[in-house]
């Protein structure tokens, strides 16, 4: 989507996160169900007045699965952003927190295709003085997954998955590039 002076990625539906919490909630059904089944109608004593602990099976399955969905719940909610001006670029890579990385700290941008996922990748200059956006290690599980499939990864700082974004990679790519100075590389990577 183009805004005046501005471009802000358009969002396709979170089919990705939906289908997460989907099968999550499948699996707590399927494995709480039969355990209160067998375990729900255990007395809160054993025989010799201890705690039985075949009574806390089902709370504790419970309480591990309502700790799964919480983060998958997150990531419905708060979902990745891309979006450019003439001053930063502003990035959510995934849940966590929204970076504004200035073009001067930004030595390249570039799209990769690594094990049939397309991610944008940015890479930062190497300066001494940093802002106070810098990617950290919590916004770059996209990158540490991505440096999985590809070495050639291990040269940027920041990774977003493009499948949650409409348009073709090339396509959003050029659209960064109208606001992209003169010294940020801007391009299309081969996994290497």
């Amino acid at each position: 989507m183009l805004a005046r002076n501005r471009v802000v990625w358009s969002r396709r539906s979170p089919r990705r996160a939906a289908g997460r919490l989907g099968w999550t909630g499948f699996l707590a059904a399927v494995i709480c169900g039969p355990a209160w089944l067998l375990f729900g109608d255990e007395p809160s004593a054993a025989e010799g007045g201890a705690v039985n602990p075949l009574m806390l099976i089902v709370p504790s399955l419970a309480v591990v699965f309502a700790l799964a969905m919480i983060p998958q719940v997150v990531g419905l909610v708060r979902r990745p952003v891309v979006a450019a001006d003439h001053y930063a670029l502003t990035v959510r890579p995934g849940a966590g927190r929204t970076l504004m990385l200035p073009w001067a700290q930004i030595a390249e941008v570039a799209t990769m295709e690594i094990d049939e996922e397309d991610f944008l990748l940015i890479r930062c200059q190497p300066i001494s003085r940093r802002s106070g956006d810098w990617p950290r290690w919590w916004d770059q599980g996209h990158l540490r997954s991505a440096k999985r499939g590809a070495p050639a990864a291990t040269a940027y700082d920041l990774a977003v998955p493009m499948d949650d974004f409409e348009g073709r990679p090339e396509l959003l790519l050029n659209q960064l590039a109208q606001y992209a100075p003169a010294h940020v590389a801007v391009a299309i990577r081969a996994p290497r």
